[in-house]
Formats: C-alpha cells, structure tokens, sequence
C-alpha cells in the first residue's frame, strides 16, 4: 500500500501534470473559484465563554445566576469632564438621551435614573436622586449629596467629580446586533460628547472591540504578509519564478482552507485569524525546496529536456516534500487534543491547508514549470556564482565538520539553561490583557480603575436551600458577614448586597436585620431581584468588583475567596463563585494542558511517522534532535523572560514541531542521496549544508518575516505569538545546519546507510 503511494504521488501524477499541465491548471482552477464563492460565508466569534472545553459548567452558572437573579452584562461608559458644571451634566443628559433611543439598547442607568431610600414609619420612601437635571451650582450640591444616598450612585461620578460612569444594557450584547448598538454609541458620543472625553469598557465592549480588530488583522496582515514572503523569494531566488511557484502554491491552500471552514460554518477567533498568515510562510515551503532542485537540476545538465528535468526534480523531492507535510499536518492535527476550542479548529483548517499545499506541489508545481519557459542566465548558473550566503554557508560547513564536538557541547549547555526556564513559564487567560496597552480596550480599563476602581464583576450566589431563606433577618447577618470576608482580599475593590441595601435604608446607618423583610417587600422589584433570587427568595447574591490583574493573581485570589467563603457558612448553606472572572480562571488551567498534551501528542506522532519512513528508532531520534532543541530553546526564552502562555502562544508547540520538522528531513534526505553517490559522511555533510540547508535558510527567512507581520497585529498576544514563532523558526534553521550536522559526526559511525524517505 505504502509503495502504491509512493508510485502515484512521487512518478504518475508529476509525469501526468508535466504531460497534461493545463488539465491538472484547470482542476486546480475550478477549485479555487468554487471555494471562493464560499468565502463570504466566513463570519467572527469572539463569545470569551466558549474558549476552552470544559467550561460549560461555568458558563451555565452564570446563566443560572442570570436567570435566578437580575444580572446583566452592562456596557460601561465613562464620560469625562467636569461634572460639578450645571453645563456639563446637561450635556451628559442629552447624549445618554440619545443612546437611548438606539434600537437595542434596553436600558441605560445613569446617575440621572437613580434613587434614594428613607425609612418613615414603616414605610421605606423612594425619593429620586435628580427630579431634574441640575441648571444651577447649588442644584448641582444638592444632586451630588443625594447620589451619595443611593446605593449604586455612590459609585457613578468619581469622587473628585472629573467622570460619570453610565451602564448600557444591550440586546444580545455578544451578537451581530448587539456589536451594531455598541458601534452606534461610539458614533453618538465621538459626535456629541467628544473622540477623546469618553471610554468604554466591559465584556461586551471587549467583544465588539475584538471583533473589529480581527476585521482589522485581516485586511491588514494577510497582504502584508503576503507582499513580504513575495519580495524575499524573488530576491532569494533572483527570479520571477521564485514567486510564481511558491505563490501559487500558497493561493490555492490558503483559498480551500478558508473556503472550508466558511463552507462548514467554522468562524474566524482570536486564533484562526493568524491562519491566512500561517498558510502563507508555510505554503511558501514546498515549493522553495521543489523550485532550488529544479535550478540545480538546470545547472548540473544545461542540455537537459526540461521534462526530464521536472521529473527528475519532483523523484527526489516528492518523498522529503511528502515527509514535511505529512509531519507538519500531524503537528497541526495533533491540536485536537488541545481544550482550547478555536486551537482544535485552527490545527484542523491549517492542516487541511499543508496537506492542500502537498496535493499542489505534487501535481500543480510540475504543471506550472511545463508550462513556463526554460530560466536561462544568471538564475540557472547562480549555483556557480559565489554569492555572499552561498559562501558563508560554505565557511560554515567546514567549520562545523572540523568543530562537531564542540557545537554539540554548547548546544547541550544552552538547553539547560533553557530547560531551567521551563518552570518559569506563567498563563495568561484575561482578554483584557490581549490587546496592546495603548488600545482603547485597555485605556478604558485603566480609565474606568481609575475613577471608578474594579473593572471585573464577581458573582458570589449564597444558596439557604430554604424558601424565603435569602430575605430571613439572621441568614442576612451571614451575608453581610461574608460581604466583609470579601472586601478584606486585595483585588476586590468594593462589594454590595442586600445586607449593603438595608444598611442603606437604616436611619443610623447600621445594619438592622429586621429591615430586611421589609425593604424586600416595598423596595422596586428592579432593585431586589439583583440581590434575591425571583422564585422562593432561596438565594442571594453578593457582586464582587475585582481590579483588572494578571490571571495567576486572579486564579489564586478567586480560589482563596470560594474556599474561605464556604468554610464561614453552616451546615445546610452551600456558596458558589461564579461569572466572567471564573471562566478566565478556568482557561488559565486549560491552556496549560493543552500546551503540554498537544506538544506531547505532535513528538510523539511526528516521531512515529518518522521511524516508519525510516525503518530505524536512532534514524527518527536524530531527525527530532533539532526540533527538541528549538521546543527547549523558545520555551525556555518564554520563561526567562515572561512571556505568557495564552490563547495564540498555546500553538507554538505544536506549529513548532509540525514546521520545524521540515527542515531535518530536507537535511537529512540530502546527506543520504550525497552518501549513496559514494561521499563519506563529513563531505555529504557539508555540500548538504551548502545546497539543501541554502534552501533552508530560504525558507527560514520566508517563515521569519511572514510570522514577524504579525507584530503589527492591534492583539498583542498575536504579536507575542509572531515573535516567538519567528525565533523558533530562525533556532530552527541554525540548529538543522549546526547542531544536527555535528550529531551526524558524533553518531554516524552507528547509523545505517539507507536512504531516507525514498
């Protein structure tokens, strides 16, 4: 079965696509155009909830609490100025007016909607904060006193008065339509209250936000990226070949690929944006491996028939090409076992791709050569020419041959001082943290701490399991009680709960549990069912603020404060901590197994497939030596310097090993075919190094700046994740033509002759 493979792909279809090539141009043609007729189709998810597998439970707590209790997932505003000024406040009124009016907008609370609490009697009198809207300094006085009487108002213009915060509710915030309202805002208040006087923030803006930034990523990186690898394989290649090969090569990948996931319904996240960019350097690398040989083939017999030529190309090329992209695809595959949901999407989209750029470099690259001329002059004799790289990789060669022990003990010393960074590596899972400080995400954020202190909403649900058992006087106590636990943790910045509600409502400002029944009973039901459940009052629910913090502080905070809270309630009296927070903490730990199962799973199935090929257990673990070392090496580099494992850098394992691969079994293949012409080990070696690792190098730099595009992405986790990907791209590359080379001299003596992957 394996040799039937092996005949069809590496001699029937390169002679069928060299004899017929407009045919298989055609085919190739047709698919393209039936999968871009897809693309429109492809739409963006950014719902933070659905990031990791496992997280239902979570996700499902905070709709039970939705659903129990009146819980929202505001838009926040902040509106600056100087809201001591009569002027000021009447210009608030007018926008947050205006906002109103958009479509979807539900509700809108502002520090104009609130109210007060007095108790006469046995009546609990409600008593607006502003019957009107402040025209004088005085009103002005008065309107702050009275804010400072409601529960919530307290906490709506800053204490030195320089910002207002509003609270909009959006139907379904997280949808289309809801993303259309939060744009509409932007519009109202860049018009009418000023581009730079306002922030906003909250879950729901995040989303908007990412939503927009992906757009933006898109039609930015992807031509970015795609003009970058276009310039450095002509100038590599010094040819108009050396961007027609790869290019097209990487359209019809990179066109099934995204066509597929549109055609299926797999949307586009904070993930599979980096996939067009990913298809392009590694579409990019079959093609420079195919397009380098055929110029050595053209070089070596001048007076070759160009089909000769090609199939003779495509015979040594097919088996290491095939090797690649069967390992890269299993690299990528292999994100299947990660619990991270857009990772399993990307790894399978993005091996669709590498297997779309193998099927293509089989049957379209020898179709593409049949029809183009024959390159004559410079670029055909460029091998006889001493260019600068062609010599610094012969310098390098040598070197290497004559140093092997060497080059291995510093590569073995560098890994350890590697490996001891290993321990070092932290989790990012906070959104909010994914995007650059200068974004607007992260200015409201700092914005809206400032004035108005913590930006995360905590949902602490104290369960009686007794009806009518959240609104009993003594069960209350136990609230305010655990409300003061809560408060006494760093991150948190304030709380409320009913027991704050009726401590409000008390003429002395104490608490009096007696108060509880009866507050429930007169206060609007707008305001209870925030703090009691609807059905049987069974449950209450304390809002813990919590600053905006890094997730391992927000992990250990959050379990601390459920463990603590649980041990403070009786028998018969359950507590559970639960929203956005939670789910962040939830993804911190998933993100940490998904990068050691899905690095686990790609050495070990890269691995396997490589003895199989093989035939030989020492043969595969040669080929992984430079693959190890540059796993080792970035990770290492993550440690020592605090770069964090989130939703983006939990590919790089993986993409790592599927990409990095190539590079060996190139190498490799070379020194076998140098080694059956009848070249010792140290000569195979060192024209290896010069011919196949100047492809390599190629292909490097081609996979370098393309990953590099990403640093412009507005994400900066993206932009971490194009940096890291380009240095274990450039480690990779150096460890092939150094490190591997010297191993070969240190165990070759022990291997087999036999030659690789053919």
């Amino acid at each position: 079965m394996i040799q039937w493979l092996k005949t069809i792909f590496r001699r029937i279809l390169p002679s069928f696509a060299v004899k017929y090539p407009w045919v298989v141009i055609m085919i190739f043609a047709l698919a393209i155009g039936f999968f871009s007729y897809q693309l429109p189709k492809l739409y963006i998810d950014t719902d933070v909830t659905k990031l990791t597998t496992g997280s239902e439970g979570e996700t499902r707590a905070i709709e039970t609490a939705a659903r129990d209790f009146t819980v929202g997932d505001p838009l926040y505003l902040v509106l600056k100025g100087d809201m001591n000024d009569p002027a000021v406040l009447q210009k608030a009124a007018g926008v947050i007016n205006s906002i109103r009016q958009i479509k979807d907008v539900i509700q809108v609370i502002s520090p104009f909607d609130l109210s007060y609490y007095g108790l006469a009697g046995f009546v609990i009198q409600t008593i607006p904060v502003a019957p009107q809207i402040p025209t004088t300094t005085a009103e002005v006085a008065q309107f702050r006193d009275r804010l400072s009487l409601s529960p919530i108002g307290s906490h709506m213009i800053s204490e030195h008065g320089e910002a207002m915060l509003a609270e909009v509710y959006i139907l379904g915030s997280y949808t289309s339509r809801g993303k259309v309202a939060v744009g509409q805002i932007e519009e109202i208040l860049n018009e009418h209250w000023g581009r730079d006087q306002f922030n906003m923030t909250g879950i729901c803006y995040m989303t908007h936000a990412m939503d927009q930034s992906i757009r933006r990523d898109v039609l930015l990186l992807f031509p970015l990226a795609a003009v970058v690898v276009v310039v450095v394989l002509i100038l590599s290649f010094r040819s108009w070949l050396g961007f027609l090969v790869p290019g097209a090569t990487i359209l019809v990948a990179l066109i099934v690929s995204m066509g597929m996931m549109a055609w299926l319904g797999y949307p586009l996240t904070l993930v599979s944006v980096v996939l067009p960019v990913i298809i392009i350097v590694v579409g990019s690398a079959s093609g420079i491996h195919v397009l380098h040989r055929y110029r050595e083939e053209l070089d070596e017999n001048p007076a070759v028939d160009k089909g000769e030529a090609i199939i003779s190309t495509m015979e040594q090329m097919i088996p290491p090409c095939a090797m690649a992209a069967l390992t890269t695809a299993i690299g990528l595959f292999s994100l299947q076992t990660s619990t991270v949901i857009p990772v399993k999407d990307f790894g399978i989209f993005s091996g669709i791709g590498v297997m779309t750029s193998f099927l293509f470099t089989v049957a379209g690259i020898p179709a593409l050569l049949a029809v183009s001329p024959v390159p004559k002059g410079i670029w055909v004799a460029s091998r006889r020419r001493a260019y600068w790289d062609t010599v610094v990789l012969g310098r390098i060669a040598r070197w290497i041959i004559n140093h092997s022990t060497l080059v291995t003990i510093a590569a073995a010393a560098v890994a350890l001082v590697m490996v001891l960074g290993l321990g070092r590596i932290t989790v990012e899972a906070n959104i909010a943290r994914y995007f650059r400080r200068s974004s607007a995400v992260s200015e409201g954020i700092r914005v809206y701490e400032k004035y108005f202190r913590g930006s995360q909403q905590v949902l602490i649900v104290v369960d009686t399991h007794q009806a009518n058992g959240g609104i009993n006087p003594e069960f209350v106590l136990l609230v305010d009680e655990l409300e003061q636990y809560t408060q006494t943790f760093p991150l948190v910045s304030h709380t409320s709960s009913m027991a704050s509600i009726a401590r409000d409502v008390s003429p002395d400002g104490e608490l009096h549990a007696n108060l509880v029944p009866l507050a429930y009973q007169q206060l609007p039901q707008s305001l209870t069912s925030v703090y009691v459940s609807r059905d049987h009052q069974q449950k209450v629910l304390i809002y813990a603020w919590l600053r905006s913090s890094d997730t391992t502080q927000l992990a250990n905070t959050l379990i601390e404060l459920e463990a603590g809270l649980n041990e403070q309630v009786p028998e018969g009296v359950s507590v559970i901590v639960t929203g956005v927070p939670k789910i962040v903490q939830h993804h911190m730990q998933r993100f940490s197994e998904s990068q050691v199962y899905s690095t686990l799973a790609s050495l070990v199935a890269v691995l396997v497939l490589l003895v199989l090929f093989t035939g030989s257990l020492s043969e595969g673990l040669l080929s992984m030596i430079p693959l190890v070392f540059t796993i080792v090496v970035n990770f290492g580099i993550m440690g020592w310097f605090g770069f964090p494992l989130d939703a983006a850098t939990v590919l790089i394992g993986s993409i790592a090993i599927g990409m990095g691969i190539d590079y060996s079994i190139h190498f490799l293949s070379r020194v076998h075919n140098e080694t059956k012409a009848g070249r010792d080990l140290a000569a195979a070696c060192e024209i290896s190094i010069g011919t196949a690792g100047h492809a390599i190098v190629i292909n490097a730099g081609t996979l370098i700046v393309g990953f590099l595009m990403l640093c412009f992405s507005i994400f900066s986790t993206l932009s971490m994740f194009g940096l890291l990907m380009a240095l274990a791209m450039g480690i990779g590359c150096i460890a092939t033509v150094t490190v591997l080379p010297a191993m070969l001299q240190a165990f070759g003596n022990k291997l087999s002759r036999r030659t690789y992957y053919g």
